[in-house]
């Protein structure tokens, strides 16, 4: 049999396990926000949730989709469905009081939150929380023993659906153009993440073809921007986020008020500064060892840097008074 039948063969037998299979069940799922934070009136709103679950039905127009809090008084909601195993997509939302809109959404258009369910669990989220795409590149040039013939390369941790085992899900194998570089786009929130690079060989879930045995598992820190992660298999060191959130260029003053000075940017091509809801507030294309940016229109709070060099992307905060 041709290698590449057999490629073919282990591909289909990732997608049985890791999605038919899973459609042919169902869980009690439940949602929870948190909304302390959320400009919301419960004497004159209601909190609403849609999906993929819910038909994505407006909100208001079903109350089997009406939160309610965990407790009298309390602002965390809480909803509980029966929902197939799968992929499912929803967003939470206030509503007036006997209306429906889709206007009072925790943000405007995409992304959606997302999850994998395969089992009874609660999912404990946070208004407006908003999720950012964090793309994962592993370079498999070194990688020994590796063949592309019948290894599938699998992304696991606790950003993979709670450590879910590698070969499971379908959604958590990397894709490749060359059979050299593996690559993975993740919907994240914002926190700290640990994950590790695994083999699934012939289709076969396992956790014992990782780049390593043990400890200690790569770490990575998301904020409030889509970043690209680049790493080479089997060593924690090769990329830019090695340690969590490394940024290697000196920035200040921070806080600042007017100007943001960024030193040593001979290498860097361009920096993006985001505010704290993840919108893109100033670009400079870098032709200089320094950069100065002019914050002084800002308004005062959290700001994200990126910096981008040929290496990938490094990101800072720093606060506007």
């Amino acid at each position: 049999m041709k290698k590449s039948t057999l490629k073919f063969l282990a591909i289909a037998m990732f997608f049985l396990m890791g999605t038919y299979v899973m459609a042919q069940t169902q869980y009690s799922i439940t949602f929870q926000v948190d909304m302390t934070d959320a400009t919301y009136d419960p004497a004159t709103e209601e909190v609403f949730m849609s999906g993929s679950f819910a038909g994505w039905a407006e909100p208001g127009s079903d109350p089997a989709f009406l939160m309610e809090p965990v407790e009298e008084g309390s602002m965390v909601y809480t909803h509980t469905a029966t929902i197939d195993s799968g992929e499912v997509m929803y967003k939470y939302f206030i509503v007036p009081i006997g209306g429906q809109s889709w206007d009072g959404g925790e943000w405007t258009g995409d992304p959606n939150r997302k999850v994998y369910i395969t089992g009874d669990i609660t999912y404990e989220n946070t208004w407006a929380n908003k999720p950012y795409d964090i793309t994962f590149n592993v370079d498999m040039t070194g990688a020994d023993p590796f063949d592309p013939d019948t290894d599938a390369i699998y992304i696991g941790g606790s950003l993979a659906n709670g450590w879910t085992m590698p070969g499971t899900l379908s959604p958590y194998m990397m894709t490749t153009d060359d059979e050299v570089t593996y690559s993975i786009t993740l919907l994240l929130y914002p926190g700290d993440y640990m994950f590790k690079y695994f083999r699934v060989i012939d289709g076969v879930a396992s956790w014992d073809n990782g780049e390593w045995t043990g400890d200690p598992n790569r770490e990575v820190t998301v904020d409030t921007v889509a970043a690209t992660i680049d790493d080479v298999w089997g060593d924690i060191d090769a990329g830019i986020f090695g340690e969590p959130n490394q940024f290697t260029y000196s920035m200040y003053p921070n806080p600042v008020l007017t100007v943001l000075n960024i030193d040593n940017t001979a290498d860097v091509s361009q920096v993006d500064v985001y505010d704290a809801t993840g919108r893109l507030v100033r670009t400079v294309e870098v032709t200089t060892a320094k950069v100065t940016i002019d914050v002084a229109e800002l308004q005062t709070g959290v700001y994200i840097v990126n910096v981008t060099n040929q290496k990938g992307t490094q990101s800072s905060k720093f606060v506007k008074n």
